[in-house]
């Protein structure tokens, strides 16, 4: 009952250091719970859709009619579901904002109506639910779509536009400029100046759906083909996931790790402030596992309490963030409470455990000591000094950098504390800083110094016309790269395109990240883009096999250098290469890049303005912009919390020291400058080495993602953004110097003789 009694005014006396450690706790379990819950229901949430709407296992656009019965034929042929459905790109309100309204489908991607219901009638429509947000559109509005008004029966999502892309290219959606629908196929045709028939397929094997694009290529013109894994609008969702659930863990693990070493701390500290009581208390009787179980409800009240809060805090905040993500990738909430409770048990028991384990091995050694040891003062006298503290240099000086110097050198584990806080806080804002800069590279180098272009348009048919002045022709089709330096790779699950080009066109620039233009060496071999030659850890030199799905044929090439391409996992050849390779007449193309606006006609399958794509990228990009702030916040919080942690810590123990040096005539600005600023060298060391240790792990990070995402980053940190972050962590530090001080202040004249007397 007593000792019972002493645990909680310890608490009381010392509650700034309990609640800090318990918020770290607090903020470790909450992030592991709260994202481990958020993409477990995402996930099941994905799976669910895709299972019971049918989700396509490919599609494929065909360039001349099929016979109505065709499909049917396949269908017995190939063991598989196959099934037509039409679509056509619409202005809304102005030329900027497209809606692409599809025809409704029986059998694959089923539509799915989270409000109202699906049209029925002619005139009637139904909206993806973003663009309609986007747009202020409710069920019941009447909507005017090129000249004709429809009625919005209700809100709809499709499971393949799980990730509301308007092109296969885009890496960001915008609800804003583009949005999906469904409506009868005889309005449709009505609204839409020109449509485009998919056929759908569904249940076939990887093998079989092979065997049955070789059987369509035999007597039909293939304008496209996109397997559900190369299909960035169902596979970004996946990628999101996979990508999520390799990093759930990696944070939550820094910041308990850094509140089970605060714990560890005060502990060993509280044992040695102790250590009479400790003999009394084995004096009068108690035995060690008393003590240790006394001093161990420390540590399980903290862990307890910490994992109590942290999960009802990560459960409570999982149900937004899985909000968040479904808005974000248009998935419909089929279910609401798919909580895996494995997540709640481990995000409670195992912190715990690992607490009360470490707490075990730094209590039980004090405690094994006689009673008669522990009522001695510690001897002093034993104590050695430590390597550092030999080094003739660091005994130079004044009396302030001498005593400076020996106060460092006999808290190394403080030390390693504050690097390991000072670099976690670093990294986050150095990754901050780094997307925000990432961002911004993508679009520059590829849109606005390599592809100069404005337009490109692609063609249903090969072309033969002579283009114009100013018009650049190129040969686009799906490759893919089967083996390297002569040996066999696996396939990557992303769509690959090669593009052939005139090497002397004025409208793609093919340059290094130095800038060094590579367009002539298309003669000698071919240029990979940034993400392909990081997904298969190509280099210039290798030697590379290609394959297509047109015909059986195969072309060796060697890489002649990697272009600062930073979206798509492209292959650049001469087009008279690229023709000969598809089985192409030489001089034909399948598009054409353009500084004016083509025509649009019905030769056309789809133009590509290159400035909405910027302007799609820019705008959304937005949210990683201010995510950084989000990011620096936090960063900052860990860092005041976990410097003022050990800040205070350093006062008490050096209390006597302190109180000393006030009987003496030190001003507290003096002996704060001896006692608790003496870590400033350690905090500019832990973010120096964080800066290169952050861009390694962001660039590792990026090329781990780059196979599921389709793009690179350019991990590049401007001596601003370096200068920023740096004054972001100096600020940390001298709030928390600040807060100190405050303790240090209340600190009497008193304590020094105290403690002599003690």
């Amino acid at each position: 009952m007593i000792l019972r009694k002493s645990i909680l005014r310890q608490f009381k006396e010392k509650k700034f250091q309990f609640i800090g450690v318990t918020i770290l706790l607090i903020v470790s379990i909450m992030l592991y719970v709260s994202m481990s819950m958020g993409i477990s229901t995402l996930d099941n949430r994905n799976a669910q859709f895709k299972d019971e709407y049918s989700q396509e296992d490919f599609h494929m656009i065909l360039s001349n009619e099929i016979p109505s019965n065709q499909l049917s034929r396949w269908e017995d042929k190939f063991d598989l579901i196959l099934e037509e459905r039409r679509y056509g790109d619409l202005p809304y309100t102005n030329e900027d904002t497209t809606l692409r309204l599809f025809s409704l489908t029986n059998e694959i991607n089923i539509s799915y109506a989270s409000e109202g219901a699906l049209p029925q009638e002619a005139g009637e429509v139904a909206l993806s639910p973003v663009f309609a947000k986007a747009q202020n559109i409710e069920v019941g509005d009447e909507i005017e779509v090129n000249g004709d008004a429809l009625e919005v029966t209700g809100f709809v999502y499709l499971p393949d536009y799980i990730y509301i892309l308007e092109r296969e290219s885009d890496l960001l959606s915008d609800p804003s400029t583009f949005g999906i629908g469904v409506t009868t196929e005889r309005t449709l045709l009505s609204v839409a100046d020109q449509t485009v028939t998919q056929v759908l397929g569904d249940g076939a094997s990887v093998q079989a759906r092979d065997s049955f694009k070789s059987t369509v290529t035999e007597d039909y013109s293939l304008l496209k083909w996109l397997n559900q894994e190369e299909n960035p609008r169902i596979q970004f969702v996946e990628s999101e996931i996979e990508s999520s659930q390799k990093l759930i863990t990696t944070l939550p693990l820094f910041i308990l790790a850094l509140s089970v070493l605060m714990v560890l701390m005060i502990m060993k500290r509280r044992l040695e402030m102790q250590r009479k009581e400790i003999g009394t208390l084995k004096a009068l009787g108690y035995r060690n596992r008393e003590l240790i179980r006394h001093y161990m409800m420390y540590a399980a009240f903290i862990g307890l309490l910490g994992s109590l809060l942290g999960v009802a805090a990560g459960a409570g905040l999982s149900i937004p963030i899985t909000d968040l993500y479904s808005n974000y990738f248009n998935l419909p909430s089929i279910s609401y409470f798919d909580w895996d409770p494995k997540v709640l048990v481990i995000g409670f028991v195992i912190p715990n455990v690992i607490l009360l384990l470490m707490t075990y091995f730094v209590i039980r050694k004090p405690l094994q000591q006689s009673p008669l040891d522990l009522l001695r003062p510690k001897d002093t006298a034993a104590g050695k000094k430590s390597m550092l503290e030999r080094l003739p240099l660091l005994n130079k000086g004044s009396f302030m950098t001498r005593f400076r110097t020996r106060l460092l050198a006999r808290s190394k584990a403080r030390a390693v504390y504050i690097l390991l806080g000072v670099m976690f806080s670093s990294i986050l804002l150095i990754f901050g800083a780094t997307m925000y800069k990432g961002m911004d590279g993508i679009v520059d180098a590829t849109y606005k110094e390599i592809l100069t272009y404005n337009y490109a348009a692609h063609y249903k048919t090969l072309q033969e016309e002579t283009p114009s002045q100013g018009e650049s022709p190129f040969t686009a089709a799906e490759a893919e790269i089967s083996e390297v330096n002569g040996e066999k790779i696996d396939s990557i699950d992303q769509q690959s395109m090669i593009y052939g080009l005139e090497p002397d066109t004025d409208q793609i620039h093919l340059k290094t990240e130095e800038g060094k233009l590579l367009n002539s060496k298309l003669k000698e071999g071919v240029i990979l883009s940034e993400p392909f030659a990081s997904a298969l850890g190509l280099a210039e030199g290798d030697t590379i096999t290609l394959t297509n799905a047109y015909n059986s044929n195969t072309l060796k090439k060697k890489v002649q250098g990697i272009a600062s391409v930073y979206i798509g996992f492209s292959i650049y050849d001469e087009r008279g290469e690229v023709n000969k390779f598809l089985g192409y007449p030489e001089e034909v193309y399948t598009g054409k890049w353009t500084n004016k606006e083509p025509e649009n006609s019905e030769n056309v399958l789809f133009i590509e303005n290159k400035q909405d794509i910027i302007e799609n990228f820019e705008s959304t990009s937005a949210l990683t912009r201010y995510s950084v702030f989000g990011i620096a916040g936090f960063a900052f919080l860990i860092g005041v919390i976990v410097l003022t942690l050990i800040t205070n810590l350093i006062v008490e123990e050096n209390s006597p020291s302190i109180s000393l040096f006030k009987v003496m005539g030190y001003t507290d600005k003096e002996v704060s400058k001896l006692i608790i600023n003496v870590y400033t060298p350690i905090v500019l060391i832990g973010f120096i080495l964080s800066v290169p240790i952050g861009i390694l792990s962001i660039d590792q990070l990026m090329n781990s993602l780059v196979e599921q995402t389709g793009f690179a980053m350019p991990v590049h940190l401007s001596p601003l953004m370096i200068g920023m972050s740096l004054v972001t962590i100096l600020f940390t530090y001298y709030v928390s110097l600040t807060l100190s001080r405050r303790k240090l202040k209340k600190v009497s004249l008193q304590e020094a003789l105290k403690k002599q007397q003690d």
